[in-house]
């Protein structure tokens, strides 16, 4: 999962589902339509596809990305990002 969130305060507000991405995903840029692009963060959860290998990012966080993909409402918008503590802040 790539999870777009404001640098500023940590707020989740967009995401790309899945475990596994392509380069073409990771440049992709989403945006709340009131931050610049600079202000924008992008944390992945999960593998990345490079070269045919697959490196891993996060993966310690697999646990709450299995949260997100189950059917219970819980939801990365619910959540903000600590980025110096590497952790999920529940709203």
């Amino acid at each position: 999962m790539i999870l777009f969130y404001n640098k500023d305060n940590g707020e989740i507000f967009a995401t790309i589902d899945g475990r596994v991405h392509d380069a073409k995903q990771l440049e992709a840029h989403i945006s709340d339509g009131s931050l610049p692009v600079s202000k924008i963060g992008k944390y992945v959860i999960g593998w990345i596809e490079k070269n045919g290998q697959r490196i891993a990012y996060n993966l310690h966080q697999i646990e709450i990305l299995e949260r997100f993909e189950d059917i219970t409402p819980e939801s990365p918008l619910d959540y903000k990002i600590d980025i110096e503590k590497n952790d999920f802040i529940k709203k």
